[in-house]
């Protein structure tokens, strides 16, 4: 794909502690690979030049060619404090994707769309909600920055949002256990 305006960021979140996995599920190897690096590669492939990597102090990841590893010394407090350190990183960017380092199947065509897209959007889950991948213009980061603890980014009241629904719903897979890990492989 055509490489986006560098203007337009992504930033992917993989500061978590994985609790529920027992170890470092971003490290663990999904289908041949780490698991963080199958989001990195679909950011790559939807033409994103501007990428951040969101780490937590804990993390086993180091980096990657391309991306500017941003690190969340209050990662323990939870995934709002990694949305506001990410946008804090990004803030000279127009527009920001921000996506989830535990979800391998994300398609690059659904993170190119939000990017290419205006105002704030966010991904239809499963259950109808509102979730990630989601994106956000310049005018949304201030209150972006604001986020702490487990508050992401739909708890607050943007204005002009919309929920657009994903092209497969296999994409939506985030891997939280051991056995999320196992039955996808």
């Amino acid at each position: 794909m055509p490489l986006l305006d560098p203007a337009i960021a992504l930033i992917l979140l993989a500061a978590g502690r994985s609790e529920r996995f027992g170890s470092d599920k971003l490290t663990a190897l999904f289908r041949g690979r780490p698991l963080w690096e199958w989001a990195a590669a679909a950011a790559e492939n939807a033409g994103f030049e501007s990428l951040y990597l969101v780490i937590g102090g804990h993390s086993g990841i180091s980096g990657r060619d391309g991306w500017e590893v941003v690190m969340n010394n209050n990662a323990e407090r939870g995934l709002g404090t990694s949305i506001s350190v990410g946008v804090g990183a990004a803030s000279h960017h127009e527009r920001v994707v921000i996506a989830l380092a535990d979800m391998p199947l994300m398609k690059p065509s659904h993170l190119r769309l939000l990017g290419q897209e205006s105002g704030a959007i966010f991904t239809c889950q499963p259950d109808g909600t509102a979730g990630n991948p989601a994106a956000f213009g310049h005018e949304h980061f201030p209150q972006l920055r604001t986020l702490d603890g487990d508050r992401g980014a739909r708890s607050l009241s943007l204005d002009n949002t919309l929920v657009i629904a994903p092209p497969t719903s296999d994409m939506l897979i985030d891997i939280d256990t051991p056995s999320d890990l196992a039955a996808r492989q």
